[in-house]
């Protein structure tokens, strides 16, 4: 990344110059790592401004429901993973839920496939792809990851047991929402699931509403609107 290569050129080059005029192995090594972790932090502030200024635009074109012209400028902001780390797969994951909450599941998979496992609902979009191909070993594994990564967001445990009773795996199920409980006590919904899975009924996912619509899993009721992503609400990460 163009930043790391910067600050450590940068801080390589001052701590050179400050031992030549110190004669300090020691001046020189703090020197340049200072030199190091403020151009670090500067330009990284630089560009997660920018990025920040690019979502807020993304966002404002999907409530509008223009999501190719979303897409368009989520395009744009691929030249900023030159400069920092996670940028590229962030945007693959966002460009994933567009496609997805259009119900553009071809074109959306690719991109889902190559987002950032830290965005949650694209690693449940992903997962939810591979359980509707029946491809259950490539789900499983996609919301082990899911889960590790996110592990405080309750609709995973939930989503993902629904999906393991569905296909009669009530053992593994319960295993999920039992850890899910553990990390998340006071998830009202997660100990409903909880409860089901324990007494032998069924999961009642659609308690989770638009959450759960969102995935397309089951026709959306008359007059629902489609989900429309608040990207600002989820964290851009600059590592």
């Amino acid at each position: 990344m163009f930043t790391i290569i910067i600050s450590a050129v940068s801080g390589s080059l001052f701590g050179l110059i400050l031992f030549l005029i110190s004669k300090s192995y020691a001046l020189a090594l703090i020197g340049g790592i200072i030199v190091v972790i403020a151009i670090n932090f500067f330009l990284g502030k630089h560009f997660l401004k920018k990025l920040t200024e690019l979502f807020k635009l993304v966002e404002k074109d999907i409530r509008a429901d223009k999501a190719d012209k979303a897409i368009e400028r989520l395009n744009e902001g691929y030249k900023y993973s030159r400069w920092q780390f996670f940028v590229k797969e962030q945007i693959n994951s966002q460009i994933g839920i567009i496609h997805y909450s259009k119900r553009r599941f071809d074109d959306a998979l690719p991109f889902l496939k190559a987002g950032f496992h830290k965005n949650w609902l694209g690693m449940a979009m992903l997962g939810t792809i591979y359980y509707k191909n029946k491809q259950y070993d490539l789900m499983k594994s996609t919301f082990d990851k899911a889960i590790k990564s996110s592990p405080k967001e309750g609709f995973l445990y939930t989503l993902y047991a629904y999906y393991l009773q569905s296909i009669n795996e009530n053992t593994k199920a319960l295993e999920i929402l039992t850890n899910g409980n553990k990390k998340i006590p006071l998830d009202d919904k997660l100990e409903s699931a909880l409860e089901a899975v324990k007494n032998n009924k069924k999961i009642k996912i659609q308690n989770y509403g638009q959450l759960w619509m969102q995935l397309n899993v089951e026709k959306l009721p008359q007059g629902a609107k489609s989900y429309h992503m608040h990207l600002m609400n989820q964290k851009i990460r600059r590592r």
